[in-house]
């Protein structure tokens, strides 16, 4: 997810000035995922999850956003993404991830809603319908659904397979981006510093355990009727939130997803990809908020 801030409101910080503390979660099975936190503790809690070969910092912009809104904001990078460890035994399916999210919403004094894209989606959307209301408020999908089309799988998958092995040049790496991820870099590379890492072979790679784009990872045959079965299973407030020009989330497989869920509410974002864009963050946060609030997953006072 790519994202600016949205316009701060009348009497209210400017996003900039929202601090944002970098810590550490260790899960039980020892692995130290990176986190953000950002807003009043006091306040209705949200975890962002973000997509497959990303990271915390792709929600950065959100959580100052939602934190001047009034939230209490967690983000954190999956095992094996941006600055987490890697699994020792590689070790990054579903399961994986599910395990290390259901450590954190328990670690928390309250209870959490939590907003996932994409890869992040699966993972909050299996979450929470194994914890259920008693430990999940509610739920907010970014361009995720059980049913996905074939289309936007194989672009991803494109992404993912070139990217293994690593790139000569960083202008290699950018070019992948443009043509695979919905990210127009041209010639600032200075935006991917982050997102970048040079290893022992002088190769460049994204920030991400290669093993975590391996078909062991991401080619779980059931995933589709695993997905339908945990929606069905929902029993709290859920958000779909989608780019009508996705080629992953399309209108077909939104049609599946209201089948399965009836309650779910549903936010266009006209023009919209599969990633957010800079112009689409104050749609995603408003229609977030104004979810949230009319679900009573937050006080009306936020």
């Amino acid at each position: 997810m790519v994202a600016d801030e949205a316009s701060p409101k009348q009497g209210m910080p400017d996003a900039h000035d929202i601090p944002v503390v970098s810590g550490e979660f260790t899960t039980p099975e020892g692995i130290s995922l990176a986190t953000d936190i950002a807003g009043d503790p006091w306040k209705p809690r949200l975890i962002f999850v973000h997509g497959g070969g990303q990271s915390r910092r792709s929600w950065r912009r959100a959580l100052r956003n939602m934190a001047i809104s009034g939230f209490s904001v967690v983000s954190f990078d999956l095992r094996g993404h941006g600055e987490s460890a890697w699994s020792t035994d590689g070790d990054y399916t579903l399961e994986a991830h599910v395990r290390d999210l259901t450590a954190i919403v328990r670690a928390m004094p309250s209870r959490p809603s939590l907003i996932g894209a994409s890869l992040g989606g699966r993972v909050a959307l299996e979450t929470a319908a194994r914890l259920g209301p008693e430990l999940v408020k509610g739920l907010v999908l970014v361009d995720l659904t059980p049913k996905l089309h074939p289309a936007g799988m194989q672009r991803v998958q494109n992404f993912l397979k070139i990217s293994m092995n690593g790139f000569d040049t960083i202008e290699d790496a950018a070019a992948v981006l443009d043509k695979y991820a919905e990210r127009q870099i041209g010639h600032n590379y200075f935006r991917l510093r982050n997102s970048i890492r040079t290893d022992l072979d002088g190769r460049i790679y994204w920030r991400w355990d290669p093993q975590a784009a391996t078909e062991k990872s991401l080619a779980r045959p059931d995933i589709e009727d695993l997905l339908t079965d945990a929606a069905s299973r929902l029993q709290i407030p859920t958000l779909l939130v989608r780019g009508t020009e996705s080629d992953l989330v399309t209108d077909d497989c939104v049609a599946h997803f209201r089948q399965t869920l009836p309650s779910a509410e549903v936010v266009d974002i006209a023009g919209g990809g599969h990633l957010m864009k800079t112009q689409d963050l104050t749609v995603f946060c408003e229609a977030t908020i104004d979810f949230l609030k009319r679900a009573n997953v937050v006080p009306v006072a936020v």
